[in-house]
């Protein structure tokens, strides 16, 4: 049996952490193949616990985690965020000059991140991956948060493009944004590779399953939207839905947190919403069971981000075999996917229509039992983390060259 091949992967979050970031790189290093040795270089924090720490190193079977100390940070204090990445950068940068690994493995955000890792590979000559999820300043740029002209976008944009340029391989999440990469960055075709993020099979559930029970939803027909209420998702459609919904059978569950939050819980007092519900995040143990207790799965993006973001939930609703709403720009990966393997409805931002839309679902049964059954056969054959694995082992076998 020849010698390991080292895959060093560089995030800012890594197991036990329970951000999606954090998620989806554990779940792809933890069940790649026996044939790698993955050493990992993350923070000591948690992100969202930041009273939360983790030890400095962590030994595993094939896997090792190597952990930065950072100070604890307040998120929404802008100051102590800019004081953080300049921690982050350091160290991380400090740690990167002594790294060894045959393969460096990157993701885009801080976007420093990968920036200096591309940058400390290159310099020993070693290959890189560069996984994309949401592009910024792009992000904020669309949504009219930040001007293209000012500095701190300037600088991340210059540092975007060093890495797109000099990366071996750039992982992107859907064909659209392949298609803006090549538009925006000049990025040549051979160097993308279209690798979806993916969700869980044979999850056990438990027997018991009190949510619908523990929330006043038993014999309801539920819409349900779970992660992240930040600035990529929409939810102004379907609150504005909820509002003219009139059928007192189905009811809003949206569970999550972020900078959103307090806008959508004004609009729910505001509109009086009451088929609304809103909670916070709910036990990790217990997320799937409650993702099978809804009807229906919501998943949106705001109509600006076409190419730069994919809401990659969907593939973790695809393994519960649910329908999926989706609010999602025209020509978008998730509106490309249900057109073509017909798991769910798509919804150009129009309540009215998706109101008709979830009173079809509710009210046709054969309708909803066939987009069950799809979901379902889409997961299998399509975002089954099994089948993304082994995606990623081919790409690294590609670019493996043993020290």
């Amino acid at each position: 049996m020849g010698e390991k091949v080292t895959i060093k992967v560089v995030s800012q979050m890594f197991y036990p952490d329970i951000t999606s970031t954090s998620k989806v790189l554990s779940d792809l290093f933890f069940h790649i193949g026996e044939s790698y040795q993955i050493n990992v270089l993350c923070q000591n924090r948690s992100y969202v616990l930041p009273d939360v720490s983790y030890e400095e190193e962590t030994h595993l079977e094939n896997l090792f985690i190597k952990r930065i100390k950072v100070r604890k940070t307040n998120k929404n204090n802008l100051i102590q965020r800019v004081f953080n990445f300049i921690e982050l950068y350091l160290k991380f940068k400090k740690e990167l000059k002594e790294a060894k690994g045959d393969v460096f493995f990157c993701v885009s955000n801080p976007p420093f991140l990968p920036y200096i890792t591309i940058k400390c590979a290159k310099k020993i000559n070693k290959k890189t991956v560069f996984l994309l999820h949401d592009l910024y300043p792009d992000v904020l740029i669309k949504l009219g948060k930040l001007k293209n002209t000012n500095l701190i976008s300037k600088l991340i944009h210059y540092m975007n493009s060093y890495a797109f340029q000099n990366s071996d391989k750039i992982v992107v999440l859907g064909r659209d944004t392949k298609d803006y990469l090549i538009e925006n960055y000049g990025v040549s075709d051979e160097k993308i590779e279209i690798i979806t993020n993916w969700g869980k099979n044979n999850i056990l559930l438990p027997q018991k399953n009190n949510f619908r029970k523990t929330h006043n939803l038993l014999n309801k027909f539920v819409i349900m939207y779970t992660g992240n209420l930040g600035e990529t998702a929409e939810f102004d459609t379907l609150l504005n839905t909820a509002k003219i919904m009139n059928n007192d059978d189905i009811k809003f569950v949206i569970i999550g947190d972020g900078r959103k939050k307090r806008d959508i819980e004004k609009t729910i007092n505001e509109k009086q919403l009451n088929n609304v519900i809103i909670l916070g995040y709910q036990p990790e143990d217990e997320y799937y069971a409650i993702l099978n207790s809804a009807d229906v799965l919501y998943v949106s993006l705001r109509k600006e981000l076409r190419g730069i973001s994919v809401p990659s939930k969907t593939y973790t609703y695809l393994s519960v075999g649910k329908p999926i709403i989706a609010v999602v720009p025209k020509e978008s990966e998730i509106e490309l996917s249900i057109k073509e393997d017909k798991y769910g409805i798509y919804n150009e931002y129009d309540s009215l229509k998706l109101k008709e839309q979830i009173i079809e679902l509710y009210r046709n049964k054969d309708k909803y039992n066939e987009l069950c059954k799809n979901a379902k056969t889409a997961f299998t054959k399509k975002y089954d983390l099994k089948l993304i694995v082994k995606k990623y082992e081919k790409l690294f076998k590609e670019l493996e060259e043993p020290t």
